[in-house]
């Protein structure tokens, strides 16, 4: 009866900490930030205006869908001069997508992004610098995440 017993209570254990041990479904990609009385004009997302085309993919390389039409190259340029550098230290989850920015074959630029859900706001990291994020406005996440989801599904 004992060992019946035993048995019982170490199953139950091992499957409370086998439970416990799972991953988080919703990582928060919340961020925050300290307001700064810094000039706007060092405070912008530098992305050359030359680009040709922007790749964007869930992960690095993978299923990547290229933007090289005028219009969404349009669309994408006035995501990036309304990008705002954020400052306060960074503490954010992995990216929700990769972009790679190219200028032509030998030469480009990514990014991390996430994006926020409508009526939110959305952030970019350079891949270079992962100690500082450059956000934008609820009103233009709303028009990358029609842009985006217009190839995505």
């Amino acid at each position: 009866m004992r060992k019946v017993i035993f048995m019982a209570l170490s199953l139950a254990f091992m499957s409370l900490v086998l439970f416990g041990c799972q991953p988080e479904e919703n990582i928060s990609t919340e961020i925050t930030v300290k307001p700064s009385t810094k000039s706007e004009n060092n405070k912008k997302l530098s992305i050359d205006s030359n680009f040709i085309s922007i790749g964007i993919s869930k992960t690095k390389g993978v299923d990547e869908i290229i933007f090289g039409d005028k219009e969404s190259l349009n669309s994408f340029q006035n995501i990036f001069s309304s990008a705002v550098k954020e400052d306060g230290e960074v503490d954010i989850a992995g990216p929700e997508f990769y972009l790679d920015v190219a200028y032509d074959k030998n030469n480009e630029q990514s990014l991390y992004l996430w994006i926020g859900d409508r009526g939110q706001r959305s952030t970019f990291m350079k891949t270079e610098n992962t100690s500082t994020i450059y956000s934008f406005s609820p009103e233009i996440t709303d028009k990358l995440i029609k842009l985006v989801e217009s190839r995505f599904n």
